[in-house]
């Protein structure tokens, strides 16, 4: 049992054959319920794709599936071979009275893909059930939906689904009987294969409507054979008449033709007259809307910038306020820079003088404290060694006792030397006494000297060192002069740089601005002179070619362009350029000269010219050389152009003829509808050009000019003037580049010149005050070198009493060397009688007498010692008044200098403060400073924005009210025009019926009629230009026929029997036709039917035996 699902009704696409694949319909499953043998729901499916056929044993199924499609696809009972639909209904042992069978087939749309896959086509997926009762009554749903057969089956079809033919679905045994079929019918009542397959693919349906238009095609030729000979006896009799009525229903015609024209040369005229109009009409009120709107905008924008203004301006003074705040915190903590570099070199001097001080004062104390313990010790000395004395005095007497004892025993021997000696010491004794006197007063002299001297040799150490510390402080305030001069100076210098500095990169503003303007010249003149060149390869291809003949001599007669041979005042620029068409043709001088240019051209293939030929144009010689007097005496445009060639004159006046030049558009509109036709083209300075047909052009906000200079000039521009012009430009730019390079040095290096004028000023600050504390150090210092030089210089009772003990030591010194030399010879004899005695005592009395003189020695030593230091004591206590009171002066100096240095540091400590607030204040203004800075540049960003805006905005209002009254002024100008060329066109009309009405009563052919009256020349979309060119060909062809109007009524009686049978004919040809049309399109039809769907079902066979 066979199933194909959807018969074919066209071919469908290869997987060869590269064609988009279109969607098709397939069983996707099928759902039964209590349907026939299957009780419950049941699902049979999904489907195969290309699933075209059941197959199974017997009690499989098979006809179970087919029934339930049949019956889904609205199949009666009997077809079904059933005798009630109920009978679908399940009925089995365990499932029994079953209310209703059903059965659900999910379709959807798919497409093919090349690997054997396809897609599902979103959206297309729909399902049709259909439900059988007990009563034998049955419903459809679409989609759960309650439908009808009538749209179950209209929704099938429409998916491609054949339900028409009884061919959808093939039951079991019909295939048996299909493959015994014979190839063709054997006669009209039998049906064979081929028939069978038509019957399938559905072209059996033309078979009967094919025999049908054969027979009247028959019949239609026979009828048509008849008629063809009357209409050739008719065509005969008329063609007799033929050639005298063309020539008089042509000049009808064309008359015709010519009113038509002009009709709608007219009606052209006055629709772009009405066209302008609108168009101006549609620019006023836009111009008015946008001038409306531009100063609304302007109000609104110009309140919101005074707002802004005021916010701005606001801000400014803030600024300034935060500026100044700024410079005044700045200055303040400058000052307490100065203070502080002042404190630390004040401190410093302080803090040394302290220094100083406290080294004397250890110095004077630690004197003091040598001195005291040499009083002690010489205190102490003092009594022991007057103890010392009477000691050694009994001893010495004990001595001296034993001495006598033992020159007692030697008595006798040393007897007379002993009287001899005492004698001489008798004399000597005197001279003792006054040496050891002597003596003493010198050793005192020579101590208080001495002391005296060391106190004057200190004092000249510390002159001499405060001299030297003076020269030291004198040489580095030299230094440090000669260094704050120089810093001075280079701040001047910097100070010059800086200036100069300020000024170049004014000088350079001034310079770059005067460039600027010198650029943009130089730069429009280089955009100009390309523009030209531009245009000359454009366009000037043709014209190089010729004018290079012209220069090798290739060809004779050549003149030029036009344009280039002519000039004019600037004034009329757009008025010669506008009304002179032919500005761009090349003057030759003969035909032959034209014909070799053109064949120049051809041969080099580059392009067209028109040609202005001087031979041709004499006929306006006469004409050019007519004195002529315009209306009111405006200028003809022939007479306001100059050249150097007389020839050219003729050129220019057969382009241009007797066109005057009109100051305005009234004067114009005056001149040109005034009445006189010679002076009928008239154009404006504008650039509005007035034609003598009536029509106007040109003119509109962008008049066109150029065309020619004024001066015959160059044919082209030169490579080397582009060149040069452009070399011109790059020196510009570079000279402006200099000037803005030079703008940014300048700039750069009058900063870094600011920066360093404010750290030398600093140093300078600092080295002024090092020079203050130097100076005041040297001051000191010199206040002190009076009492150091007066403490190195002995006073005046000291320099008497240095005199003095100088004197009593030079006496004690003088009187000793007398005492001395005057006892010298008493001792000498004195020494030799003791030695002689000592001799005579032996050895006993020689240890006895050095006994006896070393104690006598140490007596003498202990009483200088007692001398000494009772001098000692003296000069000593002396001394330590003199160092007490000068400790006391240093400590009370030391006092105030602390007290001085607490007070400089409780004021540098307040000051620090003050430096330390002056800094805060500094940094939260340059903070402050820094945040306004950023909303100042963006309100002066937002205010110059707007500010700009606000000018173009002004700028386009003016802009916007100048076009508005231009386009006012185009608008009345275009008014006057329409309402003449409606006058004109009711005029044109109202002859036209007259005419119409001529032709209608001399029975001009209806069709020529029509045919001209429909003329599609008349009917296609024109210019003006060419519709007035129309009616000047049409009147000069007019003049040239000189037809018989008589001769049109007798063609017309012929013509009209010739016309009937004509008309016969054509009716029964056009019926003969349309049958024979019919009948070949229904036999084509049939056949690319059939063999598209024989096709179709040869592909599938061959892909079923594949699969196979």
């Amino acid at each position: 049992m066979v199933a194909p699902i959807d018969p074919p009704s066209r071919p469908s696409p290869c997987k060869d054959q590269g064609i988009p694949r279109k969607p098709r319909l397939f069983i996707k499953e099928m759902v039964l319920r209590n349907f026939k043998s299957y009780a419950g729901e049941q699902m049979v499916g999904p489907f195969h794709k290309s699933f075209s056929a059941v197959v199974g044993p017997n009690g499989s199924g098979k006809s179970n599936v087919i029934d339930a499609m049949l019956f889904v696809f609205g199949k009666r009972a009997k077809q079904m071979r059933l005798n009630k639909v109920s009978e679908l209904i399940h009925n089995s042992n365990n499932q029994q009275n079953l209310d209703s069978a059903g059965v659900s087939v999910h379709f959807e749309e798919i497409i093919d893909l090349d690997d054997d896959g396809y897609e599902a086509v979103p959206g297309s997926s729909f399902t049709i059930t259909r439900v059988a009762f007990r009563d034998n009554t049955s419903k459809y749903y679409i989609n759960d939906r309650t439908s009808n057969f009538t749209e179950v089956t209209k929704k099938l079809k429409g998916k491609g689904v054949d339900l028409d033919n009884n061919r959808f679905l093939i039951l079991q045994g019909e295939v048996e009987q299909i493959s015994l079929m014979k190839p063709k019918s054997q006669g009209p009542h039998d049906e064979g294969f081929l028939e069978y397959l038509e019957d399938i693919i559905g072209t059996n349906q033309y078979v009967e409507k094919i025999e049908e238009a054969c027979q009247q095609l028959e019949s239609l030729n026979e009828k048509r054979a008849g008629v063809v000979q009357m209409v050739k006896l008719a065509e005969k009799e008329r063609d007799g008449l033929e050639d005298g009525k063309n020539e008089a229903e042509a000049y009808m015609l064309k008359d015709l033709s010519l009113f038509k024209w002009r009709e709608k040369a007219t009606k052209l005229a006055s629709e772009d007259a009405a066209s302008h109009m609108i168009q101006q009409r549609e620019k006023v009120f836009s111009l008015e809307e946008q001038l409306k709107n531009e100063r609304e905008k302007i109000l609104e924008h110009n309140k919101t910038l005074k707002e802004l203004e005021v916010v701005h301006n606001k801000n400014l003074k803030r600024q300034e306020e935060l500026d100044k705040d700024l410079r005044t915190c700045k200055e303040q903590f400058k000052e307490f820079e100065r203070q502080d570099v002042k404190y630390v070199e004040d401190f410093k001097h302080m803090t040394q003088k302290i220094k100083k001080l406290e080294e004397k004062l250890h110095k004077d104390q630690s004197k003091i404290e040598d001195t005291v313990k040499d009083c002690e010790k010489s205190t102490k000395l003092i009594p022991k060694l007057v103890e010392e004395i009477p000691k050694l005095q009994k001893l010495l007497s004990d001595e001296e006792v034993v001495l006598e004892e033992i020159k007692e025993r030697s008595k006798g021997e040393t007897e007379k030397y002993r009287s001899q000696l005492s004698e001489v010491r008798a004399e000597l004794e005197p001279w003792d006494k006054e040496l050891i006197t002597h003596k003493g007063k010198l050793d005192l002299a020579c101590a208080e000297s001495k002391l005296l001297q060391d106190k004057h040799d200190y004092g000249k150490v510390a002159f001499e060192d405060a001299q030297q510390q003076i020269k030291k402080i004198s040489d580095d305030i030299k230094v440090k002069t000669a260094n704050g001069k120089k810093i001075q100076s280079d701040i001047e210098k910097l100070k010059h740089e800086a200036l100069a500095a300020h000024q170049v990169e004014q000088e350079c503003v001034k310079e770059k601005e005067s460039l600027i303007p010198i650029e943009q010249a130089a730069r429009q003149k280089v955009a100009e002179l390309q523009s030209v060149a531009e245009l000359e390869r454009n366009h000037g291809s043709v014209l190089k070619a010729i004018l290079q003949a012209k220069e090798s001599n290739a060809i004779e007669g050549i003149f030029g362009r036009m344009g280039d041979l002519g000039a004019i005042d600037a004034r009329y620029d757009v008025a010669i350029s506008t009304a002179c068409h032919g500005l761009d043709y090349i003057v030759v001088e003969t035909t032959a000269s034209a014909q070799a240019c053109v064949e120049l051209l051809r041969r080099k293939s580059l392009g067209v010219a028109t040609f202005m030929i001087l031979e041709k144009q004499v006929d306006h010689l006469h004409k050019m050389k007519e004195k002529v007097s315009t209306p009111e005496g405006v200028p003809r445009l022939f007479d306001l152009i100059k050249v150097q060639d007389e020839r050219m004159k003729l050129a220019f006046f057969a382009a241009i003829g007797n066109t005057v030049v009109a100051k305005d558009l009234d004067q114009a509109t005056r001149i040109a509808y005034g009445g006189n036709k010679e002076f009928g083209r008239v154009v404006t300075i504008d650039g509005a050009l007035f034609e003598k047909s009536g029509t106007m052009s040109g003119g509109g906000s962008k008049p066109r000019g150029g065309k020619m200079g004024t001066s015959i000039r160059a044919t082209s521009v030169s490579a080397e003037v582009i060149a040069s012009a452009e070399n011109e430009l790059e020196k510009t730019v570079e000279l402006l580049n200099i000037s803005r390079k030079k703008i940014a040095d300048a700039v750069k290096q009058y900063q870094a010149a600011e920066k360093s004028i404010s750290q030398l000023e600093m140093e300078l600050a600092k080295s002024r005050k090092e020079i203050e504390s130097l100076n005041a150090q040297h001051s000191y210092l010199e206040k002190q070198l009076e009492s150091l030089k007066a403490a190195s210089q002995p006073s005046k009772d000291e320099l008497d009493r240095l005199a003095e003990l100088k004197k009593i030591i030079s006496d004690e010194e003088k009187e000793l060397e007398k005492l001395t030399m005057g006892s010298k010879k008493l001792k000498e004899k004195a020494s030799e009688l003791q030695n002689k005695i000592e001799n005579a005592g032996g050895e006993l009395l020689k240890n006895q007498k050095s006994k006896v003189n070393k104690i006598q020695s140490d007596i003498d030593k202990t009483n200088t010692d007692i001398n000494r230091h009772k001098v000692q004591i003296a000069t000593g206590e002396k001394m330590m008044k003199k160092l007490t009171k000068g400790i006391e002066d240093s400590k009370k100096e030391k006092e105030r200098l602390l007290d001085e240095k607490e007070k400089m540091r409780s004021n540098f400590k307040a000051i620090e403060e003050k430096a330390i607030q002056v800094k805060v204040n500094y940094d939260k203004a340059q903070e402050l400073i820094e945040e306004h800075k950023e909303v100042l540049d963006g309100t002066k960003q937002e205010y110059n924005k707007l500010k700009k805006v606000m000018d173009e905005m002004r700028a386009s209002e003016v802009d916007a009210d100048y076009k508005l009254q231009d386009v006012k002024k185009l608008y009345k100008e275009w008014e006057m025009k329409e309402k003449a060329f409606k006058s004109k066109l009711s005029d044109i009309q109202k002859e036209l019926v007259k005419h119409l009405e001529q032709i209608q009563k001399d029975a001009v052919d209806p069709e020529k009629l029509q045919s001209t009256l429909a003329d599609e020349t008349l009917n296609e979309i024109c210019g003006l230009k060419r519709a007035l060119e129309m009616v000047a060909l049409l009147e000069v062809q007019l003049k040239e026929m000189n037809p018989n109007l008589d001769s049109i009524a007798e063609y017309r009686r012929k013509a009209s029997l010739y016309s009937e049978r004509v008309e016969e004919l054509n009716g029964v040809t056009q019926e003969r036709d349309d049958i024979k049309r019919q009948y070949d399109e229904l036999r084509k039809r049939r056949l690319d039917e059939f063999m598209e769907g024989f096709n179709i079902i040869s592909l599938k066979l061959k892909e079923m035996y594949q699969l196979i």
